[in-house]
Order: C-alpha cells, then structure tokens, then sequence
C-alpha cells in the first residue's frame, strides 16, 4: 500500500457514505457505498489478500480514493447509484439491461385508464454535493416531478416493457378498459373505436356504461395489478350471483364470462407456498466476463414473473460480488418485496437487509436459504440464469433483430421498440390481377405463418396505387374489428411501401376506425427515405443503420410476396382465359393438362406427343395446345428464367 493512501486511511470517518476509487489521472474507475467508510476502505487496501481476481485488479489501478459522508446508509446507497450512472467506471458492472422500469397508472379521469410512467423517482434520491459536483465537473442529477397518487393510482414496477405491455393487453382483454384519450364524460361521443367491436372495451364512450359501473371495474382492476387475482374472483363470482338472482341473466352472463377468463389467467401462475409470501429468488450464471441475473418473483404464494438481465464487465467475479454490485442497481428502481432469497452468499447481507427495509419502509429480510423450498427456489433462478446465458449466444441474426428494435423505437420516437411489425405491398399489371401483401415481423424477424395476401376487388381495372393500398388496409381493419383472430392483434408499428403520399393512406385508415395507438411510417424505394408522420422531410436514418436495414427487409419481403401472389393470380388468368382458346379444349380438358403438368409454363415447353399423351386428350387438340402455347411461350433472360413482365405498382417491375 502507498505511503500517502495509508496516511488518508487514518482520517477516513467511521460514518456511512459513497467512496470512489481513482486512477493516476484522477479519474473515477469504481464506485461503492459503505456503512462505514472507515472499515470498507481498510477491507479494500490492507485485506488484500482475501480479494478476489477482480478486486486485486481494481485495487492495483487505484492510485487514491475520496469519498462523501452520508446521513444514512440508504442515502449512501442512491448516491453510489448516481455517481455509477454519471461516471460508468470501468471496473463496476454494466447492466446491458439498464434502463427506467415501467409502472402502469390508473389514471383518476371519470373514465379511467391505463397509462405508462417511466422514470418515477425514489423518495431516497438524493443530490451530490456542490462541491464534489465543481471538484468532478458532475451535473445535477435530473429532477423529475414525484407523481402524487391523487393523480391515480400506481402498480409496478414491471422488469420490462414487453411484460408491462403483456399485462395491459390481459387487463383490456379481461375487463375492457378503454385506451382512447377522449375526454369522456357519460354522454355519447362520436363513433366507437375498434377495441369495442372486439370486445376489449366496456364502450364508455356509447354512454350505455355509467360512472359508476366504470368505477367497479376499475376496482377489480387495481386489484388484479396488485396480485391479489383471488379477491377479483371472490367478487366477480358474488356479482354473477346477485345478477342471477334478480334475473339479471345478461349481465350474469357478461360476468360469467369475466370470471372465467380471469381464473384462466390466475391457472397459468405457478404455487409455491399456500403462504402470503412475497419474496425474490435472484440467481446468477457467470461465464467469462458476461453474466446472467435471473430474478422470479413471488407474490401472495404465486410465481408471477421471471426477469433476466445481461451483465458485463464481470471478468474475476464470484457469482456473491456480481449478485452484491447487482442488488443496488437493480433495487434503486425496481419493487422491494419483503424478502430477497439469494443462490450465493454476499459480504454484507445484513447491511443490505437494512438499506432495503429503509427503502421499502418495512423489514426486509436479505438471505441465502441452505435448503428447503426457499432453495430450490434459488436453485430454479439460477437454472433459469444458466439458460439465458447461453441463449445469449443466439445467432448474430437475432442480436442484430434486437438491435435494430431498438434503433428504430429511437429513430422513431416509439415509447418502446415494436414487437409486432406488418408491412404492406401492392402488385399489379396496368391496374389487371392487382394484389397486395402484409408481412410480418416479430421481435424483428419474420412470422410467415402470419402473412395474409388480398386480391383488389373495388379498385381492380384501376392503376391507383393509393386507392388499391387504401382497399387492402381498410380490408385488415375491418377482419380485426369483426374479431377474425388471423388479424390480431394489431401492430405496434405499420410500414407502408412508398412515400408521403401511402403514408397519408395508411393514417386515414387508421383515423376511419378510431385507431391512435399504432404507429405508421412508410418507405419509398427510390432513395430508401422513410416518412414519418408529422413531418414535411424524410427522417434522418444516418445513425441507424440497423433500424434503417430492417425496415428494408420489410418492404423487400413484402415485395416479394406481393410479386409471388401476383403471379399466381396472373397465370389463373392465363390458365383459364389462354388454354380454352385452343379449338377442342374446354374446362375438363384443361384442368387435366394443369393436372399433368402443373403450370401453362411447363405446358408451353410439353411436346405434342406428351400433351396428347394425357388422358382425355387427342393428338389435333394436343396439337392445337401446342400451336397456341408457342406464340405465349417468353424468352428467357439472362438468368435462364422466363421474364415475368409484372409491375408492384409503384413502377418497378
């Protein structure tokens, strides 16, 4: 240990705080938090060695260390949170998973509904100090407004935004709470929206559903957000019961049905404990420097969720110093429960058991079970981690899928990256056998058991492309909205072939069934330019390459299976218009060559003698075929293919 290091150790005040690690230059390389600063900073330089490999290597590049005192140690906690997230010191853990969690509130309008906060800050948060902040050239941490629960009531956090949007897609399907932002008063108002025809909304807006019949569901609601799925049943079975007995037979079947979706729900959620528990197993799979932290979540006795998140810069770790470093970054935002089970023992279990109760303003036991189901519950975190781990070697195709959702919730403006994704496509000869595709993608790949092919019908004849896309879009509306489950759910994000002029079709589309929720773009082909509404110029795609490739991907697909259709609806045509023109060849005849020889392509190349040779044919109609093929017959192009002579509608062919 340095001379000067010893000496500063001597002054090191035995009260709770953050100490930052410096190198030669005097920069930040790792961030702590102690009850003691005294005692952790002599733990760090004269017990070196009990150290880990990491720790030795952080210790050897600290040239010097500082420090800030603390009133508490939950206060030392947030500040190491705020130091970590303003510095990212080489020689902390990198959360690839880092980010504000979501909360859903129920919002305190007549007609509530649900909302997305992000960001929501701790009662604990703290400010660095002004003069460390001028010492270290710090800003001021980001102030956000505390959102005041008279302003609604607030569940989460949720560990992601897919689970948050799983949990908003069961509730609207359950109970029907509306998602439009109309300024609902009881009174009809305009035209119902979508989510109405499908039975995902009460329809408050209709002014059939009174205030306080709203207020009920809301209750219920709240209640199935809280975990407490029981209570809803207990209720929504009284409700049915009281119904039925005052013959109120349509609204007891309205709950019957409610009931039953939401025990279905509730089946899905495993038991561990007939115990009102609520506890996190956190487990942990640490390979090389990447490590996994799987965290299952237990509430009221259910397992309700599994989280999983990506940890770097844990190269000389032990599973117990990732899992310590773990729990601060993680529990500065996330849900407290009562207990946190461990799979690895932590230097300092009971210091952690205290700043978590501090937070959650109860006691809150932190331990490593030895056995008994609280272990196997650790041990199942922990299986869970190993998995994920090695899932993360996935093919370069997926990480670079994941990556581009996330370029493209950026480049766009999105809440969130979209999960679903459909582009659209339209084909046509002169406005004859016009056809249009939806593909679509998911998690930024493609679901081809998903894709669905029109045929033009009210614009056929017409070389219209806004028309023949305004059709095709209106068209998957309107399936959704009679409930055909082959076109739900509806996408998080809309991508239309072309430029300003299709995007205008698609939000009219969107606009004529009241849809505000799903966002559009389109991208025409000539100079790649992806519009988004809102704006007269084409997006600045420059710094997102991968968001930009996707969205390429997509219009290809779509081109290409438009194209495909197209072809097919344009040989039918032949099929049946060319070959009944050849004198002796009528239906019967026809659909026995077709039979034969599969297309009128390879009908065409058929010589006399095998044309004749299918049964039911002659050899003056075999070669009357012959005759009339050879004048359809294509030359071939340069790659040995037959050129197809077919349009996509927006002039290329």
């Amino acid at each position: 240990m340095r001379e000067e290091i010893a000496e500063k150790l001597k002054t090191v005040p035995d009260e709770p705080g953050a100490y930052m690690m410096l190198d030669e230059a005097g920069a930040i390389i790792y961030v702590g938090k102690a009850a003691s600063l005294r005692k952790r900073l002599q733990q760090w330089f004269r017990d070196t060695d009990r150290h880990s490999p990491w720790a030795l290597r952080m210790v050897e590049h600290a040239a010097d260390f500082d420090y800030i005192v603390t009133r508490s140690e939950l206060e030392a906690f947030a500040l190491e949170h705020s130091l970590i997230k303003e510095h990212q010191p080489h020689f902390n853990i990198k959360l690839a998973d880092d980010k504000s969690y979501p909360y859903l509130r129920l919002t305190d309008e007549k007609y509530p509904r649900l909302t997305v906060v992000r960001d929501l800050p701790r009662d604990a948060q703290v400010r660095i100090p002004g003069r460390y902040k001028q010492q270290r050239g710090l800003h001021d941490p980001k102030q956000h407004e505390v959102l005041s629960l008279r302003e609604g009531r607030l569940f989460g956090p949720f560990p992601s935004a897919t689970s948050m949007r799983r949990t908003m897609r069961v509730v609207q399907q359950l109970f029907g709470l509306r998602s439009c932002r109309r300024a609902l008063t009881g009174e009809p108002q305009g035209r119902p929206c979508l989510n109405l025809h499908i039975n995902r909304c009460v329809g408050p807006c209709t002014g059939e559903v009174t205030p306080e019949e709203y207020a009920e569901i809301c209750d219920e609601v709240a209640l199935f957000l809280s975990g407490k799925s029981g209570e809803v049943v207990a209720r929504l079975r009284a409700d049915m019961e009281r119904a039925a007995a005052r013959l109120d037979f349509e609204r007891a079947a309205q709950l019957r049905d409610r009931l039953q979706a939401v025990e279905k729900v509730t089946e899905g959620q495993l038991m561990v404990s007939t115990e009102e528990r609520e506890q996190d197993a956190l487990g942990v799979a640490v390979e090389n420097a990447r490590a996994v932290v799987a965290i299952l979540s237990v509430r009221r006795g259910r397992l309700l969720e599994k989280e999983q998140f990506s940890v770097a810069e844990t190269d000389g770790r032990t599973p117990g110093e990732v899992l310590e470093e773990f729990l601060g970054r993680h529990y500065q935002k996330a849900h407290v429960p009562r207990e946190v089970l461990l799979a690895h023992e932590i230097e300092d279990a009971d210091g952690w058991a205290e700043v978590l109760s501090q937070m959650r303003g109860v006691k809150v036991r932190v331990h490593t079970p030895q056995r008994g189901e609280k272990r196997r519950l650790t041990e199942l975190a922990v299986h869970n981690a190993e998995l994920a781990l090695r899932r993360q070697a996935g093919s370069p195709e997926e990480q670079r899928a994941l990556a581009a959702l996330d370029q493209l919730a950026e480049a766009l403006g999105l809440e969130e990256p979209p999960q679903r994704m459909e582009c659209y496509d339209v084909s046509t000869t002169q406005g004859r056998e016009s056809t249009g595709s939806m593909v679509v993608f998911g998690g930024g790949m493609p679901e081809k058991s998903a894709y669905r092919r029109f045929r033009m019908r009210a614009t056929e004849g017409k070389p219209d492309d806004f028309a023949m896309m305004e059709e095709m879009l209106q068209r998957r509306l309107r399936r959704a909205a009679e409930g055909d489950e082959k076109f739900l759910p509806l996408p998080d994000l809309l991508v239309v072939d072309g430029g300003k002029g299709q995007l205008g079709v698609a939000l009219r589309a969107l606009a004529a069934w009241e849809i505000d929720d799903v966002a559009a773009v389109s991208l025409a082909k000539r100079e790649e330019e992806v519009f988004v509404p809102g704006r007269s110029e084409a997006a600045d795609m420059s710094d997102y390459p991968e968001a930009r490739a996707l969205l390429q991907r997509m219009r290809d697909e779509a081109h290409r299976f438009a194209i495909t259709h197209h072809r097919g609806v344009r040989e039918k045509r032949l099929t049946e218009s060319v070959l009944e023109q050849a004198p002796g060849i009528g239906a019967a005849r026809r659909n026995m060559l077709l039979a034969s020889f599969g297309s009128v392509d390879a009908i065409a190349r058929a010589s006399v003698e095998d044309l004749a040779a299918v049964p039911g044919m002659t050899e003056s109609a075999a070669r009357a075929v012959h005759e009339l093929l050879e004048t359809y017959r294509e030359p071939e192009n340069g790659n040995g293919q037959a050129g197809n002579g077919v349009n996509d509608g927006n002039g290329n062919g």
